[in-house]
């Protein structure tokens, strides 16, 4: 019968690994980019102008639908569609909430980089769906 060698592996009981987890989700919470993306997205579900203008963008783009499905919406509509999506997406909420996610993305790659290296295993791909894209 042959020996099973583990590899310095270590088996922790679930719920350490579940307190492990809980500890690092605070952390996380904690941060001042989760705090500001937090606070970004609550400031862009309550502005109204933001709302307004997504509302514009989709009523007019709703207009268009069938003309956008044929590709054949006339030069004046393509630049009001994208004269309204430019108000929506350069509403100051709506900038705050992006540089916040973008901000948080970070932290969360570098997080995912420090995990990969003390485990020695690459986080990131560990972490993929399957399929053809990975």
């Amino acid at each position: 019968m042959s020996e099973i060698k583990w590899n310095d592996l270590e088996v922790v009981p679930r719920s350490a690994v579940m307190q492990a987890a809980k500890q690092f989700a605070e952390a996380l919470g904690e941060t001042p980019q989760f705090k500001e993306f937090e606070q970004s997205y609550f400031a862009y579900r309550q502005d109204e102008e933001t709302k307004n203008a997504i509302q514009e963008f989709q009523k007019k783009q709703a207009s268009l639908k069938a003309l956008l499905m044929l590709n054949a919406v006339s030069q004046e509509d393509q630049q009001e569609l994208h004269r309204l999506q430019d108000r929506f997406y350069h509403q100051p909420s709506v900038l705050r909430y992006t540089q916040a996610q973008v901000e948080l993305i970070a932290i969360s790659q570098e997080i995912g980089d420090i995990l990969s290296k003390a485990i020695g295993l690459d986080f990131g791909s560990s972490c993929r769906t399957g399929g053809c894209c990975g």
